[in-house]
This record gives structure tokens, sequence and C-alpha cells, in this order.
């Protein structure tokens, strides 16, 4: 069979992941593949489960790698790759069946350098319990390239492993990982190589990659991603002179993304953190990048989010005034979710009205904080009663209030949430004891963990 997709699979100790991982893989309705995989020296077991299935599929191959890095690993797997295209799928994560066939067939109808689609943020907090949260993509169905990327205030493209990229124009372009030790954050170098370099490229509607938040080894829940994000800038600005990446439009890029390179992670960081004098060295460095990078002109307020030229300019000017807002800023986006989740965990039961994608991001967030307190779930629409919601039958709205009079009814639905209320009060259910969920459909803010122990 010749080879179309080469898929990469970098595994370091993730024998609890693995098989669900493989599992996905071989069952791709796609078949021309070949399946890279890539340990970094697993003494858990992972070894002996990937040496199980290689025995049972020819399309694997087995390589140790002499160093703990996912860049070399992914790079050493690039090096090895005989498809046309190539994918990687990091071992804690899984994929739907048909993400190969189609993302495939739009790379090939479309002679696209890379294809990528949405995918989901997973999470399993309890045995038997799974939340898929949607992530979409922007400017789907279009052929875009590196222009859409430099004309953008901050890139949409985040992720490396949701899609395929064309192997003669990853090696037309040396496009490489940084083979710095260790996983945490490699992927931005390979990510923005590919970006500045693109001709042609597609986002897709679809949504396949299951990307896992609740493994606590995940790169996600490092506390040194400021030096590795740094390191990463290095990496990027040494390739990109090495390369002749000299114009301003694709430095300009990478200057608006170094911005976000120190300070999105940071904020994140502060809101369970506070730093040590690795994060502020690695934060001082930054910021004399970003100086140079403004006085050279690659930074202009008309070329940046009001929000992102202030707090760049508070960062660089003014290190302590930025140290003591972005502490409250941290507190406040924290408190978003925090205050929620105790609310609700100090009613005696829930009830969760519509069944839905924002109901759906409501009850994860309560469920990774422990609450079983949710009683039930109702929807108005009759085609959804007596179907299963997240493990919950789906009532009928009239059924709930007679099951569950003193229940506190959360209304999750951004269309009418108002129109809900209303039929609630109509319905004889107390003032106090409805509420409407308003917060971000952020995949990030609902898996985390706010009265449960952190990661």
């Amino acid at each position: 069979m010749d080879v179309k997709i080469s898929v990469i699979l970098p595994s370091l100790n993730v024998a609890e992941y693995i098989e669900e991982c493989m599992e996905s893989v071989l069952a791709q309705t796609f078949r021309a593949l070949e399946i890279l995989c890539i340990d970094a020296g697993s003494t858990d077991g992972t070894w002996e489960i990937l040496e199980r299935y290689a025995g049972q599929d020819s399309r694997i191959r087995l390589v140790r790698s002499d160093k703990r890095s996912y860049g070399y690993q992914i790079n050493l797997g690039m090096d090895m790759a005989r498809g046309d295209y190539l994918g990687i799928v990091e071992t804690d994560d899984c994929i739907g069946s048909d993400m190969y066939e189609v993302l495939y067939k739009a790379a090939v109808e479309n002679d696209l350098d890379y294809v990528k689609a949405g995918f989901y943020t997973m999470v399993t907090p309890y045995e038997g319990e799974r939340y898929l949260l949607e992530q979409p993509l922007n400017d789907t169905d279009q052929i875009i390239s590196s222009r859409y990327f430099v004309e953008k205030e901050l890139s949409p493209d985040v992720y490396i492993w949701n899609g395929i990229y064309k192997v003669s124009f990853l090696r037309e372009f040396h496009v490489r990982l940084n083979e710095s030790p260790g996983a945490a954050f490699q992927d931005c170098g390979f990510r923005y190589l590919t970006d500045m370099n693109l001709r042609r490229g597609m986002f897709l509607k679809n949504y396949f990659y299951r990307y896992r938040r609740d493994n606590a080894a995940a790169s996600t829940y490092n506390r040194n991603f400021a030096r590795f994000n740094l390191e990463e800038c290095r990496y990027l600005r040494r390739r990109m002179e090495e390369y002749g990446i000299t114009d301003r439009a694709r430095r300009a890029f990478m200057a608006r993304e170094t911005v976000m390179m120190a300070l999105s992670p940071y904020t994140t960081f502060r809101e369970h953190s506070l730093p040590d004098e690795g994060v502020l060295s690695a934060l001082k460095e930054f910021r004399e990048i970003i100086i140079r990078d403004r006085e050279r002109g690659l930074l202009k307020q008309e070329e940046m989010f009001p929000a992102h030229w202030i707090e760049m300019r508070l960062f660089t000017e003014q290190p302590e005034a930025y140290e003591a807002y972005i502490g409250i800023k941290a507190k406040a986006d924290y408190d978003i979710y925090d205050n929620f989740v105790r609310e609700m965990a100090g009613k005696k039961q829930i009830v969760l009205f519509c069944a839905g994608k924002t109901a759906q991001f409501a009850l994860c967030l309560l469920r990774m904080n422990g609450l079983e307190n949710i009683a039930a779930v109702c929807d108005n629409d009759r085609g959804k009663w007596g179907g299963i919601f997240q493990g919950y039958e789906i009532l009928p709205p009239e059924e709930a209030f007679g099951r569950y009079p003193e229940a506190h009814y959360l209304a999750a639905n951004r269309a009418c949430p108002e129109k809900i209320a209303r039929q609630l009060r109509e319905s004889g259910i107390r003032e106090e004891n409805i509420s409407v969920y308003r917060l971000p459909l952020n995949a990030f803010g609902c898996t985390n963990l706010f009265m449960r122990e952190q990661v």
C-alpha cells in the first residue's frame, strides 16, 4: 500500500492513555497511513503496549528516541516520513475516525500546504464521564496564505496536531521543531515557521482531534512556561535570520506574537501562582526583546488589539505597575469561574435547563469541580425528551418542575435566557431559585479546577 499520510506519535510514559490513542489512529477510515511511534524511553509499560500493537498492524514502525525532547521526536519522525502528508497525534489525546480521510481529501483537492480543523477539548472528571468542548476555527473553507497571518492582530492558529502538512512543503522551507529538552511549548517554532511560509492553506468547520486537558503531566501545567516560551522565541528568531525572513510584514507578525508568548500564559499562571526568580528573569529578557522590536518599528498601535497594546506598554515601561495590574486581572479572571462554582455548590439541588452547547460547558465546569448536586436536565425541545445528555435523562420542563419544585434552575441558553427565566417564574419557581449561565464558553476556563485540588 502506498503511504499517503505519515502519522507521528511521540510518547513518554503515557501507559494510561496510549491504548485509546492507538485505537483511534488504527480505526481511521483512511487506511493509507504509516504510524511512526517515537518513544523517548518510557518506563511505565508504554513501550510494551506499543510493541503489542506493532505485532498486530504492519503499518506501525517503532523507534526509540535517544533524547527526551518532544521536538527531537517529531523531527525524527519527519525525517522518516514516507507519506505525502504528515500528521501528529500526541499520545495522551485521541482522534475521530474520519479525521485523516476528510483532511486528506481537502488537501489534495485544493493542493494545500496544510489543512486544519477545529477540535475538542476533552476531560474525563469521573470514570465513564467525558466532556468534549468545541474549539472552532474561523475563516473556514477558504484558501489562506502567509499574508492572512501577517495581517492579523493575533494569530488564530494555536496548535499543530489538528491538521496535516505537505511533507515537501516542510522540507522545502526547512520547518523543524526546536530540540530543547522536555515536551513543553516546542510546537511554537513549527507553527510560526509554517504560517510564515504558507502558500496555500485551509481551515475546516469540522471537529476531529480530542485534546486532553486533565493529564496532570501535560505541558499546559508546566511551571517553567516562561523559560520554555523564551527559548522558542530565541529559536524562531535564529531560524528567521538563517533563512532570510527579513521583510517587515513577517518580522512584525513575529513581534506581535512575541508579546503574546510573553504575556498571555503569564496571566493564566498568575491565577494560581506567584512568580519565582526564573519566571521573572525570563520575563525580563522578553521585555528587552519587545523593547527592541518597538524601537525597530515592528510594534505599532494600529496593528495590535488595543488591550494588547496597553498591556505591552505597561509591561515594558512600568514593570512594577504591570505586576500589580496582572495580579488583579488574574484574580478577577479566576473569580469569574470560582465564584460561580462556589455559589452552585451551595445549592441543595440543581436542574440544568437546556441540553445544548452552553449547558455542556456549564455542566463540565461543575462536574470538573466535584459538584454532585445536579439533579436533572430539562429542555423545551420535545425531540430531546427521553434522550440522554451527559448521563442525565432529558425531562420535559413540567415534569422537572413537578419532581424538583425546590431545586435551583440554571438556564444554560445563549439565545433566549430571559424567556426561559420568565417561563420558570410563570411555572411557580421562586426568583431566588433561578439563575442564568453567563460565563464565557471558554474550554480552558470550564475545564480548570477551582474547588478541587489544583493539578
